[in-house]
């Protein structure tokens, strides 16, 4: 989930984390102070599966506790779902392998549109490994196949404006495929005020090899097919 500050992204990270079955287990990172509150409770009893965890700086550096080492634990654990509340430094690289290996992995960035995040996470990757731009850009497009981009317009209303996968072709090239997006159709000063309206559409479907993806890691196809429906076929 991309966007600038206060533009929704960790609610809306957190709302996502909340359509997660009760029987698939979540391990969260958060850096410094705790915002996903995801524990569920039926008759009074914990009825899902929820880690929470978050940094701890030191005085001691040896002492310290970051995403890294936090991101290495919850491999540990063995979960369904690990959820980085914010990647802004070298714990994207560790996260990218996460999500690599298996795991599903929902994080939050700092990013100015769709097509910006993934060179984003190249820079961040960069922290940990200095290794050559192409190289990550394949690493991270296959961890993260899906980003959305939210922003807070001047109205102040958030909005979500786009969803956009990267699409890896067969001779290793990319294509960045807009699935929806949110259309302006109303953008004016009133009385002093923003008056923006638009709506959101479908721009294209997804891609086969995203729809196998989405199957083979249990997706149930009823589920698929409404994407299909919403978005289009590919």
């Amino acid at each position: 989930v991309a966007g600038a500050t206060s533009s929704g992204k960790t609610t809306l990270a957190g709302w996502l984390l909340t359509t997660i079955p009760d029987n698939k287990r979540i391990f969260t990172i958060e850096n410094g102070s705790r915002e996903l509150a995801l524990v569920r409770q039926k008759d009074g009893r914990v009825c899902n599966s929820v880690i929470h965890t978050l940094t701890r700086m030191s005085e001691n550096e040896k002492q310290n506790i970051d995403q890294d080492i936090l991101l290495d634990m919850a491999l540990r654990f063995n979960p369904e779902i690990i959820c980085v509340g914010e990647m802004r430094g070298p714990e994207a690289y560790a996260a990218q392998e996460s999500a690599r290996t298996g795991h599903t992995v929902l994080t939050t960035i700092h990013s100015n549109s769709c097509e910006a995040t993934w060179r984003r996470m190249i820079t961040l990757c960069k922290r940990k490994y200095d290794m050559a731009d192409n190289t990550l850009m394949d690493l991270v497009t296959e961890a993260f196949p899906i980003v959305v981009f939210s922003k807070q317009l001047e109205n102040k209303q958030r909005r979500l404006m786009e969803i956009m996968e990267c699409e890896i072709l067969p001779d290793g090239s990319r294509n960045f495929r807009s699935l929806f997006q949110f259309q302006i159709t109303e953008n004016r000063i009133e009385d002093g005020k923003f008056i923006i309206n638009g709506c959101h559409s479908a721009v294209q479907g997804i891609s086969p090899s995203l729809q196998k993806r989405f199957l083979e890691n249990g997706m149930p196809q009823d589920t698929l097919k409404q994407i299909l429906a919403a978005g289009g076929a590919a």
